[in-house]
């Protein structure tokens, strides 16, 4: 079992929400909230408080006189402005009320801290024009501080270029991997995502994760994606699934038994004729969603006896 690092979580990361709550990690529990980003007192908050927590990977302890806040990631998510139509997302595509205001509020953190990275999310960032826009300043200002962001690349030749000069790394969102299923499942171009991405590929100056999300509708298109990915030198590989996979689809029953065991030999003979690749990167690069691996019978056990320990990660 991976020992936990003990540190002082919410001096290391801070996640920030729509809504401006502040939390020290992604997970983002109520009983571990620092405050709100337009309360006057937030940074005395941020450096004054402890939260006692723990999850997978760190145990949060509380701070000593020696402990001083050294961020790595401020993680923030702003608005649900998209261009994509995605059949999975809840969100309203609506502006915030005070997007401008939250905006404002998470750039004077992020002077005040400099952290090393910045993880921007929050519907389409690259169709945001405000938000896009600090991140230029950002950038052009503190060229050493490391901006990611997760999208859906599916933008012009003009903002791809400028997105390239911004981002270290992106995360590309996919829902199927053919233009028939990405328009009816993103409302969204599918030759114009693989041709952006194969662009920022083939220019290497942005680290680049593909990430498939799979639904009852895309399912048998998983195959198509990973044997495409798994042969490309990329940051990471996703393949995970929409949380309401189990809702949506009666997992019991015998035509997705069928449909689970097609996909789980495809994955495999993947991961098999791939091995070779796959154990030269020497690093945990492959995430599998623990209920996407449940259905095909992707375990930690499968990973060991397949020597797949520091390849492969199952993720919650």
């Amino acid at each position: 079992m991976q020992e936990k690092t003990v540190r002082v979580c919410h001096f290391h990361k801070l996640k920030i929400k729509q809504n401006g709550d502040i939390y020290p990690c992604c997970r983002s529990r109520k009983y571990t909230k620092l405050g709100n980003i337009f309360d006057e007192d937030i940074y005395k908050k941020i450096e004054n408080t402890d939260v006692i927590c723990e999850c997978n990977m760190f145990k949060s302890v509380a701070r000593t006189p020696e402990d001083k806040i050294n961020l790595n990631y401020i993680h923030y998510e702003t608005s649900n402005l998209c261009q994509a139509n995605c059949v999975c997302c809840p969100q309203s595509k609506e502006p915030l009320n005070n997007e401008k205001e939250l905006l404002q509020k998470i750039n004077e953190m992020i002077e005040r801290y400099r952290p090393k990275h910045i993880i921007a999310i929050g519907g389409e960032i690259l169709v945001q024009e405000e938000a896009f826009n600090m991140l230029f300043d950002l950038h052009q200002k503190y060229p050493e501080m490391e901006i990611q962001t997760i999208t859906n690349l599916c933008v012009g030749e003009e903002r791809l270029k400028k997105a390239e000069e911004i981002f270290d790394a992106m995360t590309v969102s996919m829902l199927g991997f053919n233009k028939h299923t990405y328009k009816n499942e993103m409302g969204l171009d599918f030759d114009k995502v693989i041709n952006n991405f194969e662009t920022l590929y083939a220019n290497k100056k942005v680290q680049l994760s593909p990430k498939f999300l799979a639904m009852p509708t895309n399912l048998f298109e998983i195959s198509e994606f990973f044997n495409w990915a798994v042969k490309k030198d990329v940051q990471k590989i996703y393949l995970h699934c929409i949380h309401e996979f189990k809702k949506v689809a009666n997992v019991e029953n015998i035509y997705w038994q069928k449909t689970f065991a097609k996909v789980e030999k495809e994955i495999k003979q993947i991961l098999k004729d791939n091995r070779e690749f796959i154990i030269s990167r020497n690093r945990h690069f492959i995430s599998i969603d623990e209920m996407l691996a449940g259905f095909i019978n992707i375990d930690n056990d499968y990973i060991s006896e397949n020597g797949f320990e520091k390849y492969i990660y199952l993720t919650t």
